[in-house]
């Protein structure tokens, strides 16, 4: 069986044609598609239409499910997303036809097929998410926990735009990066074909090949999309890379003080109760001073903390409801945020567990984190949950707290200006998560 994969093609009609044509020159029996057929170039009908005549397996990509979803997410959507997504979102949405959108709807999120002995899984992002960013750089202890409940020989997916292929014990991952939308700044379309004889004997080649970027650019300006798609695909870079490079913007270092400034001005523009995340703020770093001796975290923690304090209710936006996921998604979306993908995805994991579940494995962007960065996400998260808690009727009526370890207990003892039952029990309701980090049982105390 030899079999071309592709994936990412972001309606870029000719780098698609270019793929198919050189995959067809060496031989291969069928086309696999790992999904986000639309987005930023012009020929959203022609590219699903030239893999249907292809009859390619084809399964959905977290874009095209965004657009498939623009009618009823347009209201919130056109506040919340980055101006350039929300164009393509809805550019795409109002260009592609109904026969297509139907199309697109039905289908997959996965397909699982056995070839060759071989059990074969189609994903976009992984097998937990469409978001899931897989690279070369992913812990390996994320490519274990996949390999071991994929129930797959071989898993093919996309979503990051960079080739790779990586093998846990027996089973092999392999990303055949993105025809239409590149990332590491080569501008040729990428695909790969996977060459499986038998069960023992199996190949895969990584191939980049040239098309005529010329015409995809000229399709972006005849149809009206931003000048930015296009100087995408010229130097083969991300929208925020070359965003970032058409506005001239010069890579420096930003201090701390820049740092915690975006985050006020982000919690701002959410419209935050200042006053409350203060509050939490404050309650939040006097607890993680008092217990530093315990779990030995330094400044540069600390401050994670108080970021993520002051940003942890700004999901309150979309409404309260699933607010802490909100949170999440705004921080790793907003450009204005001076924070690294690092730092956005530990402070973004922080807010997303301030209240309600638990931190678990089976959650993305906490499985993506390194082992050390989950603990540090589980420290912090577990002193936030319970300073809110402690400022749960928003009446600030906590002036400090001493913490006081024991061998099998934490007591935090609260200076308050009055009595607050509701307070106390809620900080106690919350504190499973600090239990659990500090492997302490937790107490409050009142001191007037």
């Amino acid at each position: 069986m030899k079999v071309a994969l592709i994936s990412d093609i972001h309606a870029n009609l000719p780098a698609l044609e270019a793929i198919l044509n050189d995959a067809h020159g060496r031989g291969v029996e069928a086309i696999w598609n790992m999904g986000d057929m639309l987005g930023y170039g012009a020929s959203p009908n022609e590219v699903v239409e030239l893999l249907l005549k292809e009859n390619a397996q084809n399964i959905m990509g977290n874009y095209d499910s965004k657009v498939l979803k623009v009618k009823e997410k347009k209201k919130n959507w056109k506040d919340e997303k980055p101006p350039e997504k929300w164009f393509a979102y809805n550019w795409t949405y109002k260009n592609l036809s109904k026969g297509n959108r139907d199309y697109l709807a039905k289908l997959p999120n996965e397909i699982r097929m056995e070839t060759e002995g071989k059990r074969i899984l189609l994903t976009h992002g992984s097998p937990d998410s469409d978001e899931e960013h897989i690279t070369s750089e992913t812990p390996e202890e994320r490519f274990i926990e996949i390999a071991e409940k994929a129930n797959a020989d071989v898993i093919i997916f996309g979503h990051s735009h960079l080739p790779f292929k990586h093998k846990v014990g027996k089973v092999w991952f392999i990303n055949p990066g993105s025809v239409g939308r590149q990332g590491d700044g080569d501008p040729r379309s990428s695909y790969a074909i996977l060459n499986i004889k038998h069960p023992n004997l199996f190949r895969i080649d990584f191939y980049r090949v040239e098309y005529d970027i010329e015409m995809a650019v000229e399709a972006i300006h005849n149809s009206g999309l931003p000048e930015l798609f296009a100087q995408m695909l010229l130097e083969g870079k991300s929208l925020e890379k070359t965003k970032e490079m058409s506005e001239g913007k010069i890579k420096i270092t930003i201090d701390d003080s820049d740092k915690l400034a975006s985050s006020y001005e982000l919690a701002k523009s959410c419209g935050y109760e200042s006053e409350h995340a203060d509050q939490v703020m404050n309650v939040a770093l006097n607890i993680f001073d008092e217990l530093q001796p315990i779990h030995e975290l330094g400044q540069k923690e600390r401050f994670l903390l108080q970021n993520a304090a002051i940003l942890h209710d700004i999901g309150w936006i979309n409404g309260q409801k699933k607010h802490h996921k909100s949170s999440l998604r705004i921080i790793l979306e907003d450009q204005t945020l001076l924070f690294d993908e690092r730092e956005r995805l530990i402070i973004g994991s922080i807010t997303r567990y301030h209240r309600a579940t638990l931190p678990k494995k089976k959650h993305a962007h906490y499985s993506s984190l390194e082992p050390s960065e989950r603990k540090v996400v589980s420290l912090l998260a577990g002193i936030l949950r319970v300073a809110d808690g402690l400022d749960r009727t928003h009446q600030r009526i906590i002036k400090s707290v001493k913490c006081e370890v024991t061998l099998g207990k934490i007591i935090i003892k609260c200076l308050v200006v009055r009595s607050s039952e509701a307070d106390r029990q809620a900080a106690l309701d919350k504190g499973q998560l600090m239990e659990k980090a500090f492997d302490k049982k937790l107490a409050i105390e009142w001191q007037i």
